[in-house]
Formats: C-alpha cells, structure tokens, sequence
C-alpha cells in the first residue's frame, strides 16, 4: 500500500464466519499483516458456529479483533449488515474468511478508494480469474453477464463478496439483511443509483484452504442461489424507487 493510503485511511475488516475454525486464524493473522498500521479492527460475525469457530477467535485473544457471537440470528447478509453497523474504519471491507480470497488482496481495493467510493473486487476484469470447479466458475460468469445485461451497468462482478467501501456511503444505502448473496447484487445496485463512484479490482478468486463450501459444493443449493439471484436481479430491473 503506497504512502498516502497508510497515512491517510483507518480500515474495518468485517469476517462473517459460519463453521471456518480451519480458516479464521490463518485469515485473522494475514489481515493483520498485510494492514498493519491501517488496521482499526477485525469484526468476526459468528452464527455460533457448531465447530466453535468462535472460541478459536476468542482463544487467539488478538487486540484488533471484536467477536460478534450470535446466538438466535444466522444468514451472511444480517452477519455483514451487523458487522458493518458495529465498523468504526474510514473504510469497511468485507470478505469470506475461507482465504478463497486472498487478504494480500486487500491493499488493492483500498488504493482505489483515494478516488472511488466503492472498490469491487473482481473476477472477470484484467487479472481476474475464478480458478473453482469449471461450471462453477462458468455458471458464476454467466449469472453475472445477465445481471449486467438486465441492469444496465458496466459492473461485471454482481455476486463478488469482495469489497472495500468508504463509510460514508452507508448514510444513503444500507446492506438488505435478508438472504444469501443477492445482498451484494442489491447493494451494488443502489449505490449506481445513488451516482457512488464504482471501479473494479480483477484478483484470482481461488478455492477454499479448507473446510465445506455453503453454496459450491451442493450442486442443487448452487442452482437454487444462482436462481434467486436471477430474481433479484428481475426484482431490482422493475423496481420503481
């Protein structure tokens, strides 16, 4: 990260994890790292996960990291929605904590920030690649190409998870709680409508360092998001306001 950024920019980076006991040290410690002094805080937002990923993170007693354990409330849309409420950064960035995205990548959103508010991380522009299963990775790049298609907009990652965003954004569009991924879809959306300026970042989205996939690894569940997806994406087309 270049000079100014370190200067100039405090960064929350909000984790929401669901059974990643495997990942969420190794995703904390390169956080860490590779922020360094532009780290405010790591917001883990965990749906008391059964494999204790919870107690990992408590147990790594790290001095930036604020657990969030939920007991009575799950889904990764109100996890990220919670997370970002709870950001005290200059700039909130979200990511899966399963290392699919590398944290190194980081620093790369967050340069863009100085003259973008959002900053998407991507995989079909420039370097950007989806190295999962091939009809993963073929199904993925064909739902976005419709959610272009339909909304008018030169954003080619919809359903990225990948984000850096300046907090003041959030004073107009807020995170849809509801759901899965058709969160980002949405929020995306808005912030176009908003006029926020958008740019994308291509980075090499690869597969989990370890654990279970929720949505890649059951064929039926990935048709089942890749459909409800489609309907946001119909949904937010026809939406009057």
């Amino acid at each position: 990260m270049n000079e100014n950024i370190k200067n100039c920019f405090q960064i929350s980076v909000v984790l929401p994890s669901y059974n990643e006991r495997e990942n969420i040290v190794e995703a904390i410690k390169r956080v860490t790292k590779t922020l360094d002094n532009n780290l405010r805080e790591i917001i883990v937002v965990d749906d008391n996960s059964p494999d204790e990923t919870w107690r990992h993170v408590e147990e790594l007693n790290h001095p930036k990291v604020k657990l969030i354990r939920r007991i009575n409330e799950k889904g990764l849309a109100s996890a990220l929605a919670t997370g970002i409420d709870m950001a005290k950064g200059d700039i909130i960035v979200w990511m899966d904590c399963d290392l699919g995205v590398p944290p190194e990548e980081v620093p790369r959103l967050v340069e863009r920030i100085e003259d973008y508010d959002l900053a998407i991380g991507s995989r079909f522009i420039g370097i950007g690649k989806d190295l999962r299963k091939r009809w993963i990775a073929i199904s993925s790049h064909l739902i976005n190409f419709i959610a272009q298609l339909i909304l008018g907009s030169d954003v080619k990652d919809y359903t990225s998870g990948f984000i850096a965003v300046r907090r003041e954004v959030f004073n107009k569009v807020r995170i849809n709680p509801k759901g899965f991924g058709e969160y980002f879809i949405e929020f995306v959306h808005q912030c176009s409508k908003n006029k926020f300026k958008i740019t994308e970042v291509g980075y090499i989205y690869g597969n989990r360092a370890g654990g279970v996939s929720k949505s890649t690894d059951n064929f039926i569940i990935f048709l089942k998001l890749g459909f409800k997806y489609f309907l946001k994406v119909v949904e937010l087309r026809f939406k009057k306001s």
